[in-house]
């Protein structure tokens, strides 16, 4: 089974609030830790950046459904590899509340 990381940004929907992105964190931890997806999203009130890492089927599943969320919009793959170990193990979503995304994108340096 091999695992991919990959990096996306978003802007969200004028509609999004912090208690939208709440709803959105706790959805996905629910729905990540059944198909043993982790990862990170950060949100700086107006853009989304957000690493997960899975086996790859699962990720790019998962991917489809973000693209297809009317929150957000100019979705666009940042980068993606492939990996043996996770970065964010213990992690099936966090949100990391900063106004830079540099948790998130330095992480695909791990």
């Amino acid at each position: 089974m091999s695992m991919i990381r990959l990096l996306y940004f978003s802007t969200a929907a004028y509609s999004v609030t912090k208690e939208t992105v709440a709803e959105i964190v706790e959805q996905a931890t629910a729905a990540n830790s059944v198909h043993n997806i982790t990862g990170a999203l950060a949100y700086n009130g107006r853009n989304f950046c957000q690493l997960l890492e899975g086996e790859e089927t699962a990720v790019r599943r998962l991917v489809a459904n973000i693209i297809a969320d009317d929150r957000h919009s100019g979705f666009k793959i940042l980068d993606e590899k492939p990996i043996t170990t996770r970065h964010f193990d213990s992690w099936s979503m966090q949100l990391v509340d900063r106004l830079d995304f540099s948790v998130v994108i330095n992480a695909m340096e791990a």
